[in-house]
């Protein structure tokens, strides 16, 4: 399973981002090969409209199963998100990388 984290930084004890389309970046774990990898988020930190949509669009990319993040999801990026099939935990908090990833197995 790959999972994506709006996060503050690339490895497990970054925070988990309240923001989804202008967190700082996202931290995609590929269970079957026990990686991270950190995706910058700066084109959509500042953009004027549209981040949550081009933020959705880069998770889908990443190749996520599920994608989990500190607050919620915007309307438009939970559409691109649902569209593509993949599950989103919302309201995560703002906790580890690690912490959440711990919930999310339980």
């Amino acid at each position: 399973m790959k999972i994506v984290f709006a996060a503050t930084g690339g490895n497990w004890d970054s925070k988990v981002d309240s923001r989804f389309g202008r967190a700082e970046g996202f931290v995609l774990y590929d269970e079957e090969k026990d990686e991270l990898s950190w995706h910058s988020n700066a084109e959509n930190k500042a953009a004027g409209h549209g981040a949550g949509v081009q933020a959705g669009q880069k998770v889908v990319s990443l190749g996520a199963d599920v994608v989990v993040t500190g607050g919620n999801f915007g309307p438009k990026a939970a559409e691109v998100i649902q569209a593509a099939g993949i599950r989103m935990i919302p309201d995560a908090g703002e906790v580890t990388l690690k912490e959440a990833y711990t919930k999310i197995k339980k």
